[in-house]
């Protein structure tokens, strides 16, 4: 099935509010659709400088995220576990 326009903005703006709650203090992001799957790109920053990551995501599961908390929790504890190094405000570190 051909990836709609309005897909992608939905799967950006998951990933946005994903990212968000994620605490990283500084980032640049995208999502790419692949053969087979989608990828996140996330440039953070990192002491010393920047880094980027790519993580692979599953569609269904990042759109359902928008509307699904147990969803948007498990996609959330994944993707801090792979941001490692990435800087965490001190914000997000009163959060967890």
């Amino acid at each position: 099935m051909p990836l709609s326009t309005v897909e992608l903005a939905e799967a950006r703006q998951a990933a946005s509010d994903l990212l968000e709650q994620a605490g990283l203090e500084a980032y640049l992001f995208e999502i790419e659709p692949r053969q087979g799957h989608w990828e996140l790109r996330v440039e953070c920053a990192v002491p010393q400088g920047w880094q980027t990551l790519a993580l692979p995501v599953d569609k269904d599961l990042l759109l359902a995220s928008r509307k699904d908390a147990a969803v948007r929790h498990q996609l959330l504890e994944d993707w801090r576990r792979r941001f490692g190094a990435c800087k965490v405000s001190s914000k997000a570190n009163n959060k967890k």
